[in-house]
């Protein structure tokens, strides 16, 4: 009872406490980037900060040699931005590039390009720190659900079919052409077309269920050689109504219908019933959340003994987001889908019976879209009415897609599935 008691310590204030530090952390690290921002935003400190990073990662200075600068504010625009900060610049006329070498000389043998993953990446770092906001956003929520789909209809499908028929030529397949015999992109592309007929291994009488259809040219292609019964599911309005005018006509058994493919895929009308189903350049807008269900759909809707064909560009790593200039004028909400992600997807409900990639090709037709593209666009031609800005955002995109896939950074890949193990004779391969 008499004994007083030990006075207790009172805990250090300061900044070891647990509280105070990270607050200060984070303080201390906003204002830096604020103050790193400002900083930029002076010309000078912003082409040579750069002129450093790219060094770092492998580019050379001869890629100065591809550019002129009308807007010194285009530097500034670049760090922070990266590609989307550089596209918008070409967009706008701040820069003017000679594309395909600029291209080749910043991924040709950089740490960005086909050195990735060779040591330490400064650039792709940086480039990666630029798009974490968005690449979170995409890890946390599903791009492709069945609202969000529409955003890539809405803007780029739906605007005008004018720009597309000048581009894509005859065939109006937007998608990597097949150049084994082929002489022009029309041939190209109907030879594409014939590649998955051949791999569909058609039969009179059968029923097809082509996802994504695209303009219809290649479900009309199906119906025409095979005499099989096709039916295109897309989104785009245009699409359709493109495809339903120039295609469905007596003695072509052929229908399209405007619906999501998940909710083809749920239809009781038609689970079950296609003899093959194709899908050509659509799994890209599927989203890597989605692959599962989207391998789930086609199962649901083949017969037992059916096949199917999926072709579609691919990418050696998993990224989560498109590249983010593509992301915001191109194709919105896309991802290029890697090996390891697909198979994950469609290992436990399909047999693979056959792959072939056919990457090469592509950068031949975006060569031959490019000359379509400069012969539509050019002065007193029929698309020298769009904006300048569009104009050269699309010779920007073109450029960009001609050098991935010329330098393999870019695949395409062409896959036949059947949906369970059988008694049917192996898959000749075709080419």
């Amino acid at each position: 009872m008499g004994k007083k008691q030990a006075s207790r310590k009172e805990p250090a204030r300061g900044w070891g406490s647990c509280c105070c530090l990270p607050l200060f952390l984070v303080a201390f690290s906003g204002l830096a980037i604020v103050a790193l921002r400002f900083s930029l935003q002076n010309p000078d400190i912003s082409e040579s900060a750069l002129r450093k990073i790219l060094k770092l990662g492998g580019v050379p200075d001869s890629i100065f040699d591809h550019i002129q600068i009308h807007d010194r504010s285009i530097w500034y625009d670049i760090v922070t931005k990266g590609n989307l900060g550089l596209g918008e610049g070409y967009m706008s006329g701040k820069i003017d590039l000679d594309l395909l070498p600029f291209f080749f000389t910043f991924l040709n043998d950089t740490s960005l390009g086909t050195r990735r993953k060779e040591g330490y990446d400064v650039l792709g770092t940086v480039m990666k720190l630029i798009n974490v906001p968005t690449e979170i956003m995409a890890q946390i929520f599903n791009q492709q659900t069945r609202h969000l789909s529409m955003r890539v209809i809405d803007e780029h499908y739906n605007s005008g079919n004018d720009v597309y028929e000048a581009i894509l030529g005859p065939t109006m397949g937007y998608t990597c052409g097949y150049w084994r015999n082929a002489t022009t992109l029309d041939e190209s592309q109907t030879h594409k077309f014939d590649l998955i007929r051949r791999k569909l291994q058609l039969e009179p009488g059968m029923k097809v269920a082509d996802l994504g259809m695209g303009w219809g040219y290649a479900a009309a292609y199906m119906a025409e050689h095979s005499q099989v019964e096709v039916t295109g599911v897309s989104l785009a309005k245009e699409q359709i109504k493109f495809a339903t005018d120039r295609f469905v006509r007596p003695g072509l058994s052929i229908n399209f219908v405007r619906e999501d493919y998940r909710d083809h895929c749920e239809d009781p009308a038609r689970i079950g019933t296609y003899d093959r189903v194709y899908s050509i350049g659509m799994l890209e807008h599927v989203g890597y959340q989605n692959y599962e269900g989207f391998f789930k759909c086609i199962k649901k809707l083949l017969k037992p003994d059916g096949l199917a064909v999926i072709h579609s560009i691919g990418e050696p790593d998993f990224l989560p987001i498109m590249d983010p200039f593509l992301d915001k004028y191109i194709f919105p909400g896309a991802v290029i889908p890697s090996l390891s992600g697909l198979s994950a997807a469609f290992e436990n409900h399909f047999i693979l019976e056959d792959m072939q990639n056919i990457g090469y090709d592509y950068a031949r037709t975006l060569a031959e879209w490019t000359n379509n593209a400069n012969v539509f666009f050019a002065e007193g031609a029929p698309g020298a009415h769009y904006p300048k800005d569009f104009q050269r955002m699309w010779l920007y995109y073109l450029r960009l897609c001609e050098a991935l896939f010329e330098l393999r950074i870019n695949q395409l890949w062409q896959f036949v599935f059947s949906p369970r193990p059988t008694l049917r004779a192996g898959i000749e391969r075709q080419i």
